[in-house]
């Protein structure tokens, strides 16, 4: 009888583990400025609300901007550190990255950044996905699980809540 379903799909793996590690990061927040400011926020100002204190590698006092060749962070002493490489930009719409902060050792994953217009506000939608296989897929997710709360400083600092 062991046979009789031999084409039948294995169950899922549970939360956590290796079998679920395709699934996307998806966070969202809602801001009171037009898509191209929101864009701007995002991008120009990025040094002014990103939490460097938590998550950088040179920790407080560092610097990231978005650059020609992607988004990196410089220290106080003028050491530079790519986070991502820029893949594609369609300003005010979205941003692209390859994405490696700090998990060189692993291949880079993705994050897109979409800036949709709703009435007086502009959704921002950063997705990241694109996930090693294995354990190394579970390390980079559990590394970049982070997203809510780093929103949640880019929305307070663009007038949102």
């Amino acid at each position: 009888m062991d046979g009789l379903f031999s084409h039948a799909s294995p169950p899922p793996g549970p939360k956590g583990t290796a079998a679920d590690v395709t699934e996307p990061l998806v966070s969202s927040v809602m801001v009171p400025v037009t898509a191209d400011q929101a864009f701007e926020g995002m991008t120009e100002y990025i040094h002014l609300w990103w939490p460097g204190g938590k998550y950088s590698a040179f920790g407080s006092g560092t610097h990231p901007a978005f650059g020609p060749d992607g988004l990196y962070e410089e220290a106080e002493d003028g050491r530079r550190y790519q986070w991502a490489r820029v893949v594609q930009v369609k300003h005010p719409e979205l941003i692209e990255l390859s994405f490696t902060m700090l998990m060189d050792q692993h291949p880079p994953t993705r994050v897109v950044i979409a800036f949709e217009e709703h009435g007086t506000g502009t959704r921002v939608t950063l997705t990241h996905d694109g996930w090693a296989p294995g354990e190394a897929g579970l390390e980079q997710r559990a590394r970049y699980g982070n997203w809510d709360e780093i929103l949640g400083y880019y929305a307070r600092f663009m007038g949102g809540k």
